[in-house]
């Protein structure tokens, strides 16, 4: 499906043909009024990209292991910390919005998760 946004901003061509899930949590009240924290995935059609060398030696620095850029609409993002892209759920450490209406997420994967 084309897209109808201008082709704007960093000048590169991508395509949104990638399927991911932007997990949020909620908190529920079960029948013993206890609190319960439930993850709700959201799916999304995305465009992937690898991390730059310079944005890996600065993650590193800073104690990250940076793995991917997911792309996403603008719009769909609501300040989610988690994606699950290729049955594999990434921490985003960083967003960055860009001019052509999208925002890329900066995703991380976690020691032990």
């Amino acid at each position: 499906m084309p897209s109808i946004k201008q082709s704007i901003g960093r000048g590169k061509n991508y395509s949104k043909d990638n399927i991911c899930f932007l997990i949020s949590s909620k908190i529920t009240v079960d029948e013993l009024f206890q609190q319960i924290e439930i993850t709700v995935p959201e799916m999304v059609y995305c465009a992937v990209s690898s991390i730059g060398q310079n944005e890996f030696s600065v993650s590193m620095q800073n104690g990250l292991k940076a793995r991917l850029t997911i792309i996403v609409d603008y719009d769909e993002y609501d300040g989610e910390t988690q994606v699950e892209y290729n049955r594999q759920v990434y921490s985003v450490y960083r967003t960055f919005v860009r001019d052509d209406g999208d925002i890329e997420l900066y995703c991380e994967v976690k020691i032990g998760g």
